[in-house]
């Protein structure tokens, strides 16, 4: 690739661009039985072409979740489509018990990962090919979305009432991208009447003199798709207990192997944390604490933010690094200071760590055990645990993945490899912990479709005035859902829709992300 080209230019915006697409589903063909019930086959319609890497600098690929919420006994017919479809809990694990809720796909395989649990770590970790370490998923289990053989969606006999999620993370490898999420409504067939169905059109006023015309389904079904910041398959609207304030406890290592100067380990937590602070609102408190061969309260609770700012500041201004790991001070100090000032909000530590534990401040020499108990300890208190592994692959990862909270099959751990995608990462965070995760578009099936047509852009630091691009070492979650309302009625009988969403993305060297790939598809 040259720097002289202009690579917004399509001619040769091939050598820049990845394009993910793929349909994910229809809803519909409807039996002719009568009733409430509505049919639903969701069947694949590529909408958009051009599905070739033509450059081997840029890749893009993804994961994904599906769950559906159909009622009980559709097991064995849920697994014509699905053949590893499985019951889950209200955690998204695995359960033998019908409860109505199925676990219908993922990628990689459910062989390879069978529990909600599992799949999380793997989204959210990162996997090393050099030392063949870390959670995260290998790039040949992925896949592209264009590469998609059928639909995502398949599902029969759908009725009002009924629920779908999906949850896509996306990977970028090699450079950095923008990225853009497109879609298209592909079809939206009558397929015929009912009578019951030509009853209920009639009263809402609606001719049934064409069998083959439009459909209602795609104005009946709801949709939505949203930044789902920690991979749960649930929309976080608000943070807080009910949209309320949050009271929160930074926890930073401050150990020798964070280093020091501009670059360092150190100073990137530090200028994240600073935007963190950014993101609370006036009410919301935050305190902080760091740890090294001691762990040392450097702020208590406060709705004096820049109390805290004070030791985030660049260089020796601000907290700098020495000396060994304590972790487990750095979780029970925090925990000490949410619990002693419980205000009956929602309390969190965020505890950003470099490496394994290897000193305690409470009895024992299992250090790493001390610090996992410190955080079940916190846990068990009703304290939200997130942890950010900076760096670190191997024990050191996995001790910060057990130490986080996890709910709904999450685990709220980030991983970040170099630190210089930190920012972003804490943007993440405030969306679980302070704001609510951002909604890309929502409204009928129609109005979402319409919506993505001409392609929205994605944004990797809502944080921030300017959009930023997403780096090729953090993964990132986007959840889709849909729902046909209990008030649906006849009138949807026999109908079916057929939609399509995809992914695309573009390098950000050489590029400015203006150039929208789906305008004018």
């Amino acid at each position: 690739m040259t720097d002289e080209t202009n690579h917004t230019d399509t001619s040769i915006a091939g050598l820049s661009r990845r394009k993910l697409l793929g349909g994910l589903g229809a809803i519909g063909v409807a039996s002719a039985g009568a009733g409430l019930g509505t049919t639903a086959f969701f069947s694949d319609e590529e909408s958009f072409q051009d599905n070739t890497l033509t450059a081997g600098e840029f890749d893009l690929k993804m994961d994904y979740r599906m769950t559906y919420r159909g009622g009980h006994g559709r097991l064995a017919e849920l697994q014509a489509n699905y053949p590893d479809a499985t019951f889950v809990d209200e955690d998204m694990e695995p359960t033998d018990e019908d409860t109505g809720v199925y676990l219908l796909d993922q990628v990689p395989g459910l062989e390879n990962y069978p529990g909600a649990g599992d799949w999380v770590r793997g989204a959210n970790g990162i996997f090393d090919p050099e030392s063949e370490e870390g959670e995260g998923f290998r790039r040949e289990e992925l896949i592209d979305a264009g590469d998609l053989e059928e639909a995502l969606i398949r599902i029969g006999d759908v009725k009002p009432g009924d629920y779908g999620e999906v949850t896509f993370s996306t990977h970028l490898y090699d450079n950095p991208g923008y990225m853009w999420i497109g879609g298209a409504l592909t079809a939206n067939d009558q397929n015929g009447y009912t009578g019951p169905e030509e009853v209920a059109l009639e009263e809402m006023g609606i001719t049934v003199d064409d069998p083959d015309g439009e459909g209602q389904l795609a104005d009946a079904i709801e949709a939505k798709i949203w930044y789902d910041d920690n991979c749960d398959n649930i929309h976080q609207e608000s943070g807080g207990e009910d949209g309320g304030n949050v009271d929160v406890m930074l926890s930073i290592d401050t150990s020798g192997s964070m280093g020091g100067g501009s670059g360092s380990r150190m100073e990137n937590a530090k200028a994240a944390a600073l935007t963190f602070l950014d993101n609370l609102g006036s009410d919301d408190r935050v305190g902080l604490v760091t740890f090294d061969s001691a762990g040392q309260l450097r702020q208590g609770l406060t709705s004096d933010h820049s109390l805290v700012a004070a030791f985030l500041q660049p260089g020796p201004a601000g907290i700098t690094s020495g000396g060994f790991t304590m972790m487990d001070a750095g979780v029970d100090l925090a925990a000490d200071e949410l619990t002693a000032n419980d205000r009956g909000v929602d309390q969190a530590i965020i505890l950003l760590g470099d490496g394994q534990p290897n000193r305690s401040a409470r009895p024992g020499s299992n250090h790493t055990q001390n610090a996992i108990q410190a955080a079940q300890d916190a846990k068990n208190a009703g304290i939200t645990v997130i942890t950010v592994g900076l760096g670190v692959t191997g024990f050191a990862q996995n001790t910060l993945i057990q130490m986080a909270s996890g709910s709904n099959g999450t685990t709220l751990y980030y991983d970040s490899p170099t630190g210089n995608d930190l920012d972003d990462i804490y943007s993440q965070i405030a969306a679980v912990v302070l704001t609510g995760e951002a909604v890309i578009v929502e409204g009928t099936l129609r109005e979402v479709m319409d919506a993505l047509a001409e392609g929205i852009p994605l944004d990797a630091n809502l944080s921030e005035e300017e959009r930023t691009c997403f780096t090729n070492s953090v993964t990132r979650c986007f959840g889709f859902e849909w729902e046909l309302p209990t008030t649906v009625g006849n009138e949807v009988q026999t109908d079916s829709v057929e939609f399509a969403i995809g992914f695309a993305a573009e390098q950000c060297r050489h590029n400015d992300g203006e150039a929208n790939p789906y305008a004018g598809a």
